[in-house]
């Protein structure tokens, strides 16, 4: 009954409704009630309190008994009420005369009789008169003359009308209870929608993507969580195909990659099996197979770097690095193939600069960066390593008067396994993923990274580590 979001919002929004606005209606006509009950009190002691007067006003001979009779007749009618001044000595009252002649011998009055002779103020409700056949209040007030009590002034009112103008009005507040329960209903119905289809479209798309299915965004224009959860799915979503994309790409750019040399040991090993190869020439032959072979496993190491750096498994350690010593060692490390290239290579990196990165990662760009303006820089050619900062960064710029890259290239020289139409034409024997792994690289210690070329001049690739 409840599987679905919506109807376990329609029915917990019905059931919180429906028993706040019971709850209330409880709380009102109770309320009510002990209002009516107490404006009926107050108004019968009010009656009590004029009677009392109006036979002060008899015993002072201010107005004569018809005109007490008739005002206390009037007084009863309107409070609906029977009253009756009972002039009766405490000591005499155990013998009830004054009572059993007024019919007042019900148990209830005796008993509150004697606390009003006493001078206390009576006031009961829902006691069972047999004289009235129905519930009563009783109203006990001392009738006090010249300062001494001389009897007592009782007033009875039955409560049957009462009851009947409570039930009245408790009929207007739970039909009004029930019209705003009614009210709310669709008003709840189309908020469990608002809430409930935003997830279900979610959901849908959601179960869309798991089939592999291609989905569009969704469109929730809120500003709550649901809102949020939205923004939040689309980005997922974008992220998913994006990562799909690059699988794909991935898997197409490795096969490519892998085909080229798989292909050449294959025809080598072929050719030796089947003879045409001559004997003499199957050292060279293995050679160029061993070199295939180092190039896969380059491929190879370099495609486990690249998925490590794109999903986060790297972990670095920065430290507080001399940048020109770092850069000086690297530079030591390609003497000898700038000495077979009879190419100069200048450290102009400031001696007093320092970053902070983490010292494998940044000897790992830099020896990308350079590798690539060793390869495509010609014989007796020029690489610099310079070096500009500010308050927050220092700017690496790695620079070659090589063949340069020409403007339809350039934005695409960090992706995974490019190389320009003219790179692809030679004797390259690179694996087209070190600029794809410096970038991420610089950018997992906090950097940017960009080139600048001009095709036939040279090439500098610029970037950023902070101070």
């Amino acid at each position: 009954m409840f599987k679905s979001i919506f109807r376990r919002l329609l029915f917990t929004y019905l059931l919180i409704t429906i028993f706040v606005i019971t709850s209330m209606t409880l709380i009102v006509a109770s309320i009510y009630k002990t209002t009516v009950f107490e404006q009926k009190r107050d108004n019968l002691e009010s009656v009590a309190q004029r009677a009392n007067r109006l036979t002060q006003d008899l015993y002072a001979q201010n107005i004569s008994e018809k005109e007490l009779d008739s005002a206390i007749n009037a007084m009863g009618y309107s409070t609906e009420s029977v009253i009756y001044i009972l002039k009766i000595d405490k000591q005499l009252f155990e013998k009830q005369e004054e009572l059993l002649l007024s019919g007042l011998n019900e148990e209830f009055i005796v008993q509150d009789l004697m606390l009003v002779l006493e001078g206390q103020r009576v006031y009961r409700e829902k006691l069972y008169s047999e004289g009235f056949g129905t519930y009563v209040l009783l109203i006990g007030y001392p009738l006090i003359i010249n300062r001494t009590i001389e009897g007592a002034i009782l007033l009875l009112c039955p409560i049957s009308n009462i009851n009947q103008n409570i039930a009245h009005m408790n009929l207007i507040i739970w039909s009004v209870a029930v019209a705003m329960i009614l009210v709310s209903v669709p008003f709840i119905y189309l908020n469990s929608m608002r809430i409930s289809n935003p997830i279900k479209e979610m959901e849908a798309a959601a179960r869309k993507m798991a089939t592999g299915e291609l989905v569009d965004h969704t469109l929730i224009a809120s500003n709550d969580e649901i809102g949020r959860l939205s923004i939040s799915f689309n980005d997922m979503k974008d992220q998913l195909e994006k990562t799909e994309i690059m699988r794909r790409e991935l898997v197409a750019d490795v096969s490519h990659e892998l085909r080229t040399p798989l292909t050449s040991i294959n025809g080598f090993v072929q050719g030796i099996i089947d003879g045409i190869i001559e004997p003499e020439d199957h050292r060279e032959y293995m050679l160029l197979v061993q070199e295939e072979t180092k190039r896969l496993i380059r491929l190879t190491s370099d495609l486990l770097d690249l998925a490590k750096l794109q999903s986060g498994g790297i972990e670095l350690h920065k430290e507080h690095l001399h940048l020109f010593t770092l850069v000086e060692g690297v530079l030591t490390e390609f003497g000898n193939q700038a000495t077979n290239k009879k190419l100069q290579m200048t450290n102009q990196v400031s001696s007093q600069l320092y970053v902070t990165a983490d010292p494998s990662a940044l000897k790992q760009v830099l020896i990308n960066i350079i590798s690539n303006a060793i390869k495509y820089s010609s014989e007796e050619g020029q690489i610099s390593i310079d070096s500009e900062h500010d308050i927050n960064n220092v700017r690496l710029v790695v620079s070659d008067n090589g063949i340069g890259i020409s403007e339809q290239d350039l934005p695409y020289i960090f992706e995974k396994f490019y190389r320009s139409d003219r790179v692809r034409n030679t004797d390259d024997k690179s694996t087209g993923l070190g600029l794809s792994i410096a970038k991420n690289l610089v950018e997992l210690n906090g950097g940017t990274i960009w080139t600048e070329s001009i095709e036939g001049k040279g090439t500098s690739i610029i970037f950023t580590l902070p101070v």
